[in-house]
This record gives C-alpha cells, sequence and structure tokens, in this order.
C-alpha cells in the first residue's frame, strides 16, 4: 500500500494545503517556521502521535473543524475535528468508521524525529511510550489492554487514597487488585515478546559502533519477576498494601519499567555521548521495523523521517539509506540536499 496524497484544512498552521508523494523516495524542503514537521504530524495521527499532543492543539487558531484526508492506492481515509463540540470523526472510502478500523487500514508508521533521537535523555516514561508503540503497532488487541490498565490503576490509586483519607475501607481494594494483575500479566506477555526480540538481536549492534566497543546489551529494568508476574505481583500486594496506602499509589508493575543499553558495561542513560545514543536509536528504530514485519499481518510501512540528517554523520547517514531503501519515505529537511528523490518545497 503507498501513500499517494495528504489533504490538509484547519490543520497547525495550515489552512488548505494539498500534497501529492511519490511511492518511493519524498523529500520536504523549507527553512525552518514552515511547518514541515506538521506535515509529518499529520502522516502520522492514524496510528498515533509522532509528539504527544492534544486535539485542539492540531485545530488552527480561530478555526471551527480540523480535517485531514489521505489518498491511499486502496482508497481514502480521513479525520474530521469539531472545536466546538470536541468530536472526533473517522472516514473509510469516504464512510464513517472506528479509529481501529482506520488503524488497520492505514500503513504502519515509523518516525524518526529529534525527540525519538534524545529518548536515552528523556524520562523513563518515554522509553515505556516506546516499546508500547512497537506493541500497538505490532498487535491490534494491545491498545485496547494498555487503555484498560491506566484506567485500573488510576482507579486503584484512588482507592488507595481514599482509605488513606478514611473514606474507604481496604476491603474495597479485592476488586482492582485482581484486575491489576490480570491486565499487568497481560502486558507484560506482549512486553516480553520484544525483549526476546531486541536480546536476541544484540549481537547486531555493534556494527552500528562500527565494532569500537567489545559488549553490548538490552537492559530491562523492571521490580517485577518477569518469569514468575502473577505470583510476584500477589505477593508484593501482600506485603506492601500498607506502604502503597502510606504513598498513595501502585508501587510495582508495567508503568514504572524502564529500559537500559549497557555498551561495554557501562548504562548508556547516565553516561551515553551523542554518537553513542544516535547508534543505540538507530539500531532500535531498525529493529522496530523487523518485529513488525515478523509480528503483525499488515507488512505495509511508511517511514516520515523529521529533519534528521542535521543529526547524523556521513556513517549513520549510510545505514540509514540502506534501511529505509525498499520503503516509501517522507522526509524533511532545510536544505536542498542533492538528492535524486520527489522533492516538495513549503
Amino acid at each position: 500500500m503507498v501513500l499517494r496524497s495528504l489533504q490538509l484544512k484547519n490543520f497547525r498552521n495550515f489552512s488548505q494545503r494539498e500534497i501529492s508523494f511519490l511511492a518511493g523516495k519524498n523529500i520536504v524542503i523549507g527553512n525552518n517556521g514552515k511547518w514541515k514537521s506538521n506535515i509529518l504530524e499529520a502522516l502520522s495521527l492514524p496510528v498515533g502521535w509522532m509528539v504527544e499532543s492534544l486535539w485542539q492543539y492540531l485545530l488552527q487558531r480561530g478555526s471551527d473543524i480540523m480535517y485531514l484526508k489521505y489518498e491511499l492506492s486502496t482508497g481514502t481515509a480521513a479525520y474530521a475535528y469539531d472545536g466546538k463540540s470536541w468530536k472526533k470523526k473517522y472516514f473509510l472510502w469516504e464512510k464513517s468508521t472506528t479509529p481501529a478500523k482506520l488503524r488497520e487500514i492505514y500503513p504502519h508508521v515509523i518516525s524518526f524525529h529529534p525527540m525519538i533521537m534524545n529518548l536515552m535523555y528523556l524520562w523513563p516514561s518515554h522509553r515505556r511510550d516506546f516499546l508500547d508503540g512497537i506493541l500497538v503497532s505490532s498487535f491490534p488487541g494491545y491498545s485496547k489492554i494498555l487503555s484498560k490498565y491506566k484506567k485500573v490503576l488510576s482507579s486503584r490509586n484512588k482507592v488507595l487514597k481514599n482509605i488513606a483519607l478514611e473514606k474507604s475501607q481496604i476491603s474495597e481494594l479485592d476488586f482492582w487488585n485482581e484486575t491489576y494483575i490480570t491486565l499487568a500479566c497481560e502486558i507484560y506477555k506482549y512486553r516480553k515478546k520484544l525483549i526476546s526480540y531486541i536480546q536476541k538481536s544484540e549481537k547486531t549492534l555493534s556494527q552500528y559502533f562500527f565494532w569500537k566497543v567489545e559488549t553490548s546489551a538490552f537492559q530491562y529494568l523492571s521490580k517485577s519477576d518477569l518469569e514468575n508476574i502473577e505470583n510476584d505481583l500477589r505477593n508484593y500486594i501482600k506485603n506492601n498494601t500498607a506502604k502503597e496506602i502510606l504513598l498513595r499509589k501502585t508501587l510495582r508493575g508495567p508503568h514504572l519499567d524502564d529500559f537500559d543499553i549497557l555498551v561495554d558495561w557501562t548504562p548508556l542513560i547516565h553516561f551515553a555521548s551523542r554518537w553513542e545514543v544516535k547508534s543505540v536509536l538507530l539500531w532500535l528504530k531498525f529493529l522496530e521495523t523487523g518485529f513488525i514485519e515478523q509480528e503483525s499481518e499488515k507488512k505495509d510501512i511508511i517511514y516520515i523521517i523529521d529533519d534528521l540528517l542535521s543529526e547524523l554523520d556521513i556513517i549513520h547517514r549510510e545505514l540509514l539509506w540502506k534501511h529505509i531503501w525498499t520503503r516509501q519515505c517522507i522526509m524533511t529537511s532545510i536544505e536542498d540536499i542533492e538528492i535524486d528523490w520527489n522533492k516538495i518545497y513549503i
């Protein structure tokens, strides 16, 4: 499946714009402040946010309705957002649909953008979101499980708070404990698949350091026992409920996990150079492609690359070109570089 065009109406800074794409390589060229990143953001929306935002901030200031239309090789998909009613509408082949069905049709989007290239410097929540984003792309049901877990976690924390304030009885935790454990086990079931895939690929990381390091390893950081999750969580709750009530929050589970990369036994989170981080993030993004291809029935992939060339040296650029060469790609640049791609000037 190929993305042929994007139509924007009252989206961010665009009042009205239609952009056509080729099946191969496309580059959007314009100076800073020309809203190139907004185009890539629009392209990512059917399958998830490129950078987390709120719908009302996507609507052009002073406008009531935002509309995005995607022409695919198999038909059309569209989004509409009403800023007055805060309602969202989704369309496939000009007919109303659900966001889940739109996601099923739209190609996978693998994005490279400045926030991703700083992932190892950011909060653990960003690294969890990175892993969960891959799983959402690979397994249609994972998004619903993750959403339920977050709601149950919020409800459980509310009960813990009310118990601390003597507004609830400790017995009220029983239902939320069971639901929390069930959903946590489901999340870990999926995460373990991804963790295993990444760890099996550890030997390939050395080439991204151009064999300048002796060892490298992906390290998943969790207080939970991943080999015995249910019993581990039950025992923890049994022995630490009083502590959780005192602190008014759930202190163990997938919502607190993190990951790190060990390079020559040194954790990258605390001691990474910019060059090392770029190497690792390219490796992780390329593994994202491989995992999605392995686990998802839908094989269509679009790469969107936001002004990444300024972040990469020549050798890393060559690795990127080699990886994306057989896929549709839409990239932004402030330079009109000498490259034989479809050029779109903004």
